[in-house]
This record gives structure tokens, sequence and C-alpha cells, in this order.
């Protein structure tokens, strides 16, 4: 399956790969550039794949969810993410999410 998806994302232009991390992710036609995975192997590869992101034409907000349990909390936090709230998913697990208004 996750191959299927790197797949899907490579072809229509959505997936981000640097030495040290990939990302997975989606613009909508509102702007909201929605991050379906972001794996970071190296100190600071997150921030360059952030940056990557930022500057995808079209774009007006940066969207993720993340388990709400994670240290990867911190990392939205130091990066300007604001969190709009917390949901459940159906299989219980709480997520957070957060927004970086880019306008």
């Amino acid at each position: 399956m996750i191959f299927s998806a790197l797949y899907d994302s490579w072809k229509n232009g959505e997936l981000l790969l640097i030495d040290g991390g990939y990302c997975r992710w989606h613009l909508k036609k509102d702007g909201q550039l929605t991050i379906y995975e972001i794996i970071a192997t190296r100190k600071g590869a997150g921030k360059e794949m952030l940056e990557v992101l930022k500057l995808t034409g079209g774009a007006s907000s940066v969207f993720a969810k993340c388990p709400s349990e994670l240290l990867a909390n911190d990392w939205y936090e130091k990066r300007g993410f604001v969190c709009e709230g917390e949901e459940q998913l159906s299989g219980g697990t709480k997520v957070k999410l957060w927004r970086l208004h880019l306008d």
C-alpha cells in the first residue's frame, strides 16, 4: 500500500525527496497544502523540506495532523504552526491539527 501511495504522489509531483528524508503532500484547490507524511532521518531535514513546501506556488497554508503523544508536535510549534485543535481518529488515536499560514 505504501508503495502505491508513494508512486501516486510521485506521479502527481507531490513527493519531496531529499538526503535524509521525504515528504508526501497534496495542494488543494483552496490553497491548503496538506502534509500526508514527513519523515526525517537527519537533523535539519524536516526544516529543509518545510522550506521547500512553503515555496510551492498557490499554497496559502500548510496543514498537518500529528498523533498527540509524539514529540514531533514540538517541531510544528517551533516552526510557527498553530494548533487548531485535536480530533480522535476512528481507531482511537488522538491527533493534533496544525496549520502554518503563508499569507
